[in-house]
């Protein structure tokens, strides 16, 4: 079906009494999915029932669906092929056209999924859920019927049949942060900044773009950022904290292997090996409009050549051409212009002109040793996280990890805690750390005053 929620934990509308909340949920009636609204109690047994309902509506649905099928095919002739079929077509079949019944069936019922779904979207906002449609309701279709003789071309079939059952599953609506939800996101922030203070003009910059999304209760926009600094400033370990504090789920792609453009928007579809891009995948395969796509290593990129891997980001980093984009293997158009792009880098040297234009660039430097303190205190609480069944690591501990990039501070804190457990104790100490840690110039700076 075109959307299912079961539950919607954390949003509950104004007007809705404390301790309940609006549940969109789907039901059946008279062979016709619909949409309504429940005002619920909000706790987890409520959730667990409302999975449970989704199953059993998801199991009507298919029943339904397959008496339909068998009806429809009494009434086509034998042989026909069916371009919803999951079989792969045998080498001598012929290419299924638009034109075909099964097609035109297909059509159907995309756009009476869609104009249900349609109807519920004020529902939606009104429950504290905004969802924007990223993608014409009939685009998933260019994906049946173009099998060809060869294996490459039903494999090629196979997957194309299956990527549309995960499009038409999905819809073509995703959902997008809501207004009611930025406070939280600016407390978040906040308590990033003090965690990770050498970051805070980034920080700073983000929450005024968020007040003032709040002031037209708009979507929030975000321009692209590019991360400027030397190694081990910690660039990739704050994105990583950036997503988590702003609710938003992360791809990260890094250019420091041998990608091309393919890698974000597809490879070519006469390729046997043809993969869909990192940008379709985390828009249309994926539950939000708006996720963090972290360019990892930006300066890194292969520029050379007509594989050139930063091509791509001339039109995706535009919000105007952004709103129309392709994935050459799928085909598909949708929309990736409400994504939150991340870059980092070292050097901007190596890093096109063009490319940096589309970029509101930070130049970061080193921490200072107060704020490396309060940095390897947030890495500590991070990876500790991990490991919930042992005790936190006491601040002096934090201290003693504090020279090290934040990389480092991960693989040695990791490490302690293996140790810890391998001595059968479920609090860390001193000796429990890596003894690289506590060469000369580690041992100086964590005796140093400023750090204590």
């Amino acid at each position: 079906m075109a959307f299912l929620l079961p539950t919607t934990p954390g949003f509950v509308d104004t007007d809705i009494p404390v301790g309940f909340a609006l549940r969109p949920i789907q039901v059946i009636d008279k062979d016709r999915l619909k949409k309504i609204g429940l005002i619920l109690p909000d706790n987890d047994d409520i959730d667990q029932w409302l999975l449970q309902h989704a199953e059993r509506v998801k199991t009507q649905v298919a029943q339904v669906e397959k008496a339909e099928q068998e009806r429809l095919s009494t009434q086509k002739p034998a042989g026909e092929a069916r371009a919803l079929s999951r079989s792969t077509p045998s080498s001598t079949s012929s290419q299924t056209t638009s034109s075909s019944p099964a097609i035109r069936d297909a059509r159907v019922a995309l756009k009476r999924e869609y104009e249900e779904f349609s109807e519920c979207l004020s529902q939606l906002e009104q429950s504290g859920l905004s969802q924007v449609q990223v993608y014409a309701w009939d685009e998933p279709l260019k994906l049946l019927g173009k099998a060809g003789p060869s294996i490459s071309d039903r494999h090629l079939f196979a997957r194309d049949n299956d990527l549309y059952e995960r499009l038409k599953d999905l819809g073509a609506f995703r959902t997008v942060r809501h207004r009611c939800t930025y406070a939280a996101t600016q407390d978040a922030l906040g308590e990033l900044s003090l965690q990770q203070p050498h970051f805070a003009e980034v920080i700073d910059f983000i929450k005024a773009r968020i007040v003032l999304a709040r002031e037209p209760a708009t979507p929030l926009a975000l321009p692209p950022i590019l991360l400027v600094g030397p190694p081990g400033v910690g660039k990739t370990h704050f994105t990583l904290a950036l997503a988590k504090a702003m609710e938003r789920p992360i791809e990260r792609h890094s250019f420091d292997g041998d990608y091309t453009g393919s890698a974000l928007m597809g490879s070519d579809r006469h390729w046997s090996n043809t993969k869909t891009g990192r940008v379709f995948n985390a828009i249309c395969l994926g539950e939000s409009a708006d996720p963090i796509i972290l360019l990892d290593e930006l300066d890194k990129a292969d520029v050379l050549g007509r594989n050139n891997a930063l091509g791509p980001l001339h039109s995706l980093l535009e919000p105007v051409t952004a709103r129309d984009v392709v994935d050459i293997s799928a085909g598909i158009r949708f929309d990736a212009s409400h994504v939150f792009w991340i870059a980092t880098a070292n050097d901007l040297r190596h890093i096109p002109a063009p490319i940096q234009s589309r970029f509101r660039i930070f130049n970061l430097q080193a921490p200072t040793a107060g704020q490396a303190l309060d940095l390897a205190r947030a890495v500590a609480r991070s990876v500790h996280q991990r490991f919930p069944a042992f005790e936190a690591p006491i601040r002096h501990l934090a201290s003693l990890v504090a020279h090290l990039t934040p990389r480092e501070q991960i693989q040695a804190l990791e490490q302690a805690f293996a140790s810890a457990s391998t001595n059968g104790r479920k609090h860390l100490v001193r000796q429990d750390l890596p003894a690289e840690v506590f060469h000369d110039q580690g041992e100086g700076l964590v005796k140093a005053p400023l750090l204590h």
